[in-house]
């Protein structure tokens, strides 16, 4: 089982420096090319949500990911530290299950592009998305 794990500071800047990084974990690890391509988006979708959520929170606290690869499948968990209790903007739409239309779109998007998804509130403020990618 390989493991690793990044933390980068909650600018958008960095989501580049992510994404490279899990292509070339991905790659050396034996997913396919289109597999490549698919986890590079769905990790820019998630970490930028990361980064985003950090900078509406007014946090400064890094984002984490972090990749792991096995036998039968690769995960990546993004996390921040943004505020998931805030009451949320008048501006913003929500879908039938309570989510923004920003973050229920994201989801939809993550779910085409990954084989499982999921976010996952994390104790002491913020939230992990899980993505998973099968062999």
């Amino acid at each position: 089982m390989t493991a690793v794990e990044l933390e980068i500071p909650p600018r958008s800047a960095y989501v580049g420096v992510v994404r490279l990084t899990l292509a070339y974990l991905a790659r050396t690890s034996g997913l396919d090319e289109d597999g490549v391509e698919e986890l590079k988006m769905a990790v820019s979708e998630a970490c930028a949500n990361a980064v985003l959520a950090n900078e509406e929170a007014g946090s400064e606290e890094p984002v984490t990911i972090t990749y792991s690869s096995d036998a039968e499948a690769l995960s990546v968990l993004v996390q921040d530290r943004g505020d998931n209790s805030a009451e949320p903007a008048a501006e913003d739409l929500f879908d039938s299950q309570g989510f923004s239309s920003r973050v229920a779109m994201s989801l939809r998007l993550l779910n085409s592009l990954v084989d499982e998804c999921d976010f996952i509130p994390r104790e002491g403020g913020g939230m992990t998305t899980h993505l998973v990618v099968k062999r």
